[in-house]
């Protein structure tokens, strides 16, 4: 959805002042020049040492000049399409809109029939997409599991290929290594229909994740080159725990996460000036107590807000983070930690908000977590919208015409505007308490569990080209080969 920041236009907020977000981008800067950051690929290593960077070993120190040059050539927005050439489903990444989706790779799953928490499946995938293909206020698509029920290092492939079949949303795909990256990417091309149609729209972000504190792994960083190469729109970001391995102070851990998104920035935009790159992170804390990532700490919204103030700042898109708990279940806990950081993320301006649906600081996916964050994301693009004040919306005329002690019930006016003026729930209860009974008394959570089984029974999303799931079914096929025993 569109948010308009001008001022006085909105809701909005801001954590950090200026002087302090340039405190931040300067610390990150020092850091990455004083100190540098490891990286293991060598590849990479000429890259940087190219480009002009002091490489010693694995450990490269990056001039500030690069970074600011990197900046420059970075596009602040990009458009990723629906693979159905729908344009409502498109989303365009960037200043001053948001955009909600599920996150990957949780083991479990909570069955979305039957309430059981058991290892994530391969029809999952096609279910998790077919839902966010039809919950209205999810704009992106990730899996929220890893399959367990097929060869186990194609899991990424096989997931990638089922989400893109079953929605006709943008998908965020990640991969075990680079040559499922690849498979990944052939599939998307395959339903593009070429290379050059994929660049020209592409339907897919790549996310890779370094490793924290300081650290650009091989896989990672070859998957970066890889996307930069052939002009896939990536999410290079990591996830570093404030008091475990990044610093216990938020300023500290906003300092450290740039680092390890803007190494990776350098070497895109050396690769391919202007390729699409996102910025940001999971940032949260380790809970001190279970020796875990705290999904619904309050640190989380707040660093992950701050994080976007960054990204405003430097001209970047952010990848943030909401709509998850710590929870185990579906109950008051999951509502109130996944509102909170809802909110929190649309107020502060974040491009793409991810992990919606996860519960057990993810270790689980729920689709029942997703379709109860749909609403509160109804909520709070309404919060977004604001307040519209023109000759019309001010409505002199009418209050003029009705005068005291009418109403405005039946007026034109009212007819006009009621309809974009109000929002109305979808599983938020407002009903008198004689129909709330008459409706089986049911609960927020008996609402979602409805809604969500008449979405599983019914919606049909616009299929493949069976030419389009031939080819797919090719590249799979050709990826079962290489992990075939050899005769």
């Amino acid at each position: 959805m569109r948010v308009n920041y001008q001022t006085n236009a909105t809701v909005q907020f801001e954590i950090l002042t200026e002087d302090q977000r340039e405190d931040i981008f300067r610390s990150a800067l020092e850091i990455m020049e004083d100190t540098g950051v490891d990286v293991y690929n060598e590849e990479a290593l000429a890259i940087y040492k190219s480009q002009g960077a002091s490489v010693d070993g694995a450990r490269v120190r990056i001039p500030s000049y690069l970074v600011r040059k990197a900046l420059l050539t970075a596009p602040s927005s990009f458009k990723v399409h629906s693979r159905e050439g729908a344009a409502e489903k498109d989303i365009v990444v960037g200043p001053n809109r948001v955009h909600y989706g599920p996150g990957p790779t949780c083991p479990n799953m909570i069955d979305p029939r039957t309430g059981e928490r058991r290892k994530y499946l391969r029809k999952d995938a096609g279910d998790v997409a077919r839902v966010c293909d039809a919950l209205p206020n999810i704009d992106f698509v990730e899996s929220l599991g890893t399959i367990s029920d097929v060869t186990s290092d194609l899991a990424d492939v096989y997931e990638f290929a089922d989400m893109i079949a079953n929605t006709g949303k943008p998908i965020v795909a990640w991969s075990y290594t680079l040559e499922t990256c690849g498979d990944i990417h052939h599939i998307a091309v395959a339903v593009a229909g070429s290379e050059a149609a994929f660049r020209e729209r592409p339907n897919y972000i790549f996310y890779a994740e370094p490793l924290s504190p300081l650290v650009a792994n091989n896989e990672a960083i070859a998957k970066l080159i890889y996307c930069a190469q052939y002009s896939i729109p990536i999410v290079y970001t990591p996830c570093p725990m404030g008091g475990a391995t990044a610093p216990t102070t938020s300023a500290g851990i906003l300092v450290t996460a740039l680092c390890e998104s803007l190494h990776g920035l350098v070497i895109s935009q050396a690769i391919r000036p202007g390729v699409p790159f996102v910025i940001g992170g999971v940032v949260s804390i380790m809970d001190m107590q279970y020796s875990c990532l705290a999904y619904g700490a309050p640190e989380l919204s707040l660093q992950s807000a701050a994080l976007a103030e960054m990204g405003r700042h430097l001209g970047m898109p952010v990848w943030s983070t909401a709509g998850c708990t710590d929870s185990k279940i579906l109950d008051e806990q999951a509502a109130i930690e996944s509102a909170i950081s809802i909110l929190f993320a649309g107020l502060s301006g974040a491009d793409l908000v991810h992990d919606v649906g996860f519960i057990e600081g993810a270790m689980t996916g729920s689709l029942q977590m997703a379709t109860m964050s749909d609403e509160v994301i109804s909520f709070v693009k309404r919060l977004l919208r604001g307040i519209e004040v023109t000759p019309e919306t001010l409505a002199s005329k009418v209050i003029h015409e009705v005068g005291p002690g009418g109403h405005f019930l039946g007026t034109d006016h009212t007819l006009r505007h009621f309809k974009r003026e109000f929002w109305f729930p979808r599983l938020l209860d407002r009903s008198r308490w004689e129909e709330w009974q008459a409706d089986a008394s049911r609960s927020m959570g008996e609402r979602v569990q409805v809604y969500l089984e008449d979405i599983l029974s019914n919606h049909r999303p616009i299929p493949l080209a069976s030419s389009v799931q031939d080819r797919i079914n090719t590249i799979l096929a050709n990826a079962e080969a290489r992990y075939a025993p050899s005769k």
